[in-house]
């Protein structure tokens, strides 16, 4: 059993919830929980089902503090941790996820591009992914330098823009109405957000050059639509919201927001908290605590994460594999599983085995480096030749140029491996 000293993530990011994942020329990260895109994935199916969408809405979780959700120019939706933090129930977050759908349902960025592509004002995705973003919330800084200091940007583009906005805050606002809620919590947030911009400096003269409208103007038209007689709020989503918030509050250091938090979320978040000041004893115990009084499964998982990051790796995967029990498709879980897997003193049949029964998790998974490194490992001791080539070239990818990644990719389609030829395919199409 491995361990790592107490204290040891004082200094050091908490990783409990991220993994590094590889591109063709280079690293990037995102938080990957299976609770939270579980969760997120049936908000997105309430709003299209109800909007009659039929497009399929592909969605990031970003590891940021600001409160924002945009779009960007493929129509991925993206949500960082600080708006999850910032939202006061699951409504408040519905509505954010709404106001996105819209974008992407009423061909907002298809419009701009046109749009960009006919005056001819445009010629780099740089400015395209500021202007285009529909975001919530701006950064007064990236405005100033990506958006007031284009020359090309005019007024009428701006006013466009505008009119966009206040289209998808509508299509929002009538998403309520039709799933027969509605909720202060968007007034809210947009008075939390307007309130942190303005400590910030971003006066109502600079949002007259914003891409959004005002946030008076936004907040108004929340409060004066129709609203529904009923109150449609479904307290077992707010619960699962309630855990995933009081998560991500552990994971920052949003002291503001902890001490809001009611039980036993708040108990969650400071055990979290606890975690990464090194103090895993009192973690465990209140983490303890919570487990016996309630049912949600994940909160095993994120017992399962602490453990993991001081070293305990047996007990952890003890605890994965309960997560896996109720979820089975939890792949991240399934991961940890994998990765943590001691081959060294397994006979060849058994890493044989072992390499046939997690394939699906490399196809799925195959720029995830901590899957990566465990295949080569496996392919290294079975002797796996074709295999080994195929890992030491796609680990040692970085700034390498498309036209010599996609080279070595087709020389590797020439394999009689059936199995590598399929991951091949897989990484082709995508790229």
């Amino acid at each position: 059993m491995k361990r790592k000293p107490v204290g040891g993530l004082k200094t050091t990011l908490f990783i409990i919830l991220f993994y590094f994942i590889l591109s063709n020329n280079s690293f990037s990260s995102q938080i990957l929980d299976y609770e939270i895109e579980e969760f997120i994935d049936e908000l997105i199916s309430d709003i299209i089902k109800v909007n009659k969408v039929n497009k399929q809405i592909k969605f990031k979780i970003n590891n940021s503090n600001e409160i924002n959700a945009f779009v960007d120019i493929n129509n991925v939706i993206h949500i960082n941790s600080g708006l999850i933090i910032y939202c006061s129930d699951y409504v408040a977050l519905l509505s954010v996820l709404a106001h996105e759908v819209g974008h992407i349902h009423l061909n907002h960025i298809a419009h701009r591009k046109e749009k960009i592509e006919n005056t001819k004002k445009y010629n780099t995705l740089g400015i395209l992914s500021v202007v285009a973003g529909s975001t919530l919330t701006q950064n007064p800084q990236i405005l100033q330098g990506s958006i007031l200091t284009a020359a090309t940007l005019s007024n009428q583009y701006i006013v466009f823009s505008k009119e966009q906005e206040m289209e998808a805050d509508l299509y929002a606002l009538k998403t309520l109405n039709l799933l027969k809620t509605n909720s202060k919590s968007i007034q809210i947030l947009l008075e939390t957000i307007e309130q942190k911009l303005l400590n910030k400096g971003f006066s109502k003269d600079k949002q007259r050059v914003s891409t959004h409208p005002y946030f008076e103007d936004r907040i108004l038209l929340a409060q004066n639509f129709e609203k529904n007689e009923e109150n449609n709020f479904n307290e077992s989503y707010n619960q699962r919201f309630n855990y995933i918030k009081a998560k991500f509050v552990g994971y920052s250091d949003n002291e503001e927001i902890l001490s809001e938090l009611n039980e036993p979320f708040k108990a969650y978040a400071e055990s979290i908290k606890l975690a990464r000041n090194g103090n895993l004893k009192m973690s465990l115990y209140n983490l303890n605590e919570i487990i016996k009084n309630n049912k949600n499964n994940f909160l095993l998982e994120t017992k399962a994460d602490i453990l993991f990051s001081y070293g305990y790796t047996k007990e952890a995967t003890k605890f994965y594999k309960k997560n896996l029990e109720k979820y089975p498709l939890n792949y991240y879980a399934q991961i940890r599983i994998f990765e943590n897997i001691e081959i060294k003193n397994l006979s060849n049949s058994d890493t044989e085995i072992i390499f046939q029964n997690n394939k699906d998790l490399l196809y799925k998974f195959y720029n995830n480096k901590n899957v990566l490194l465990k295949y080569f490992e496996l392919a290294k001791k079975l002797n796996k030749k074709e295999w080994l080539q195929f890992f030491n070239f796609i680990l040692s990818v970085k700034n390498i140029k498309k036209e010599i990644f996609d080279f070595e990719i087709k020389n590797f389609k020439n394999t009689k491996d059936s199995d590598l030829l399929k991951l091949v395919t897989i990484i082709q199409n995508v790229n």
